[in-house]
């Protein structure tokens, strides 16, 4: 992995049928470390197969949608800490439910969280003490 990289999800365990979906997510980079995945984007004709050691980075925006072809092990890692992806999702072989691994709705929540406390904690009056308090 490159060091100017950020950790989005690391060692995602794809069982044989495996379904990683990621929505608007250019600039991610793949990673396999054990299996394979059929790597294919929206809007381009050409598919991939990245294999154990290989990576690939996502050069479009749209759905990329990552298949195992068997028992793979993958690292998603981005150029960004957050808001990288509209949406990443993995849809185990034989279940129903996917799991929903990063959506930027809640990101981009949790930033304006951590603003809104900014702006309090800036704008706040300072506590101080009275005598009576003494």
């Amino acid at each position: 992995m490159n060091a100017n990289e950020y950790v989005v999800q690391g060692s995602i365990p794809m069982t044989r049928g495996s379904i990683l979906r990621v929505e608007d997510g250019r600039d991610l980079t793949l990673y396999v470390w054990e299996g394979a995945v059929w790597l294919t984007q929206e809007g381009d004709p050409r598919d991939r197969y990245v294999g154990p050691g290989e990576w690939f980075r996502l050069d479009r925006h749209g759905v990329a949608i990552a298949h195992a072809t068997q028992r793979t092990v993958v690292t998603i890692a981005a150029p960004t800490p957050e808001l990288y992806a509209s949406r990443i999702m993995l849809a185990k072989a034989g279940s129903a439910v996917p799991v929903e691994l990063y959506t930027a709705a809640n990101a981009s929540a949790s930033i304006g969280a951590r603003l809104s406390r900014f702006w309090a904690r800036l704008f706040a009056p300072h506590v101080r003490p009275t005598t009576a308090a003494l």
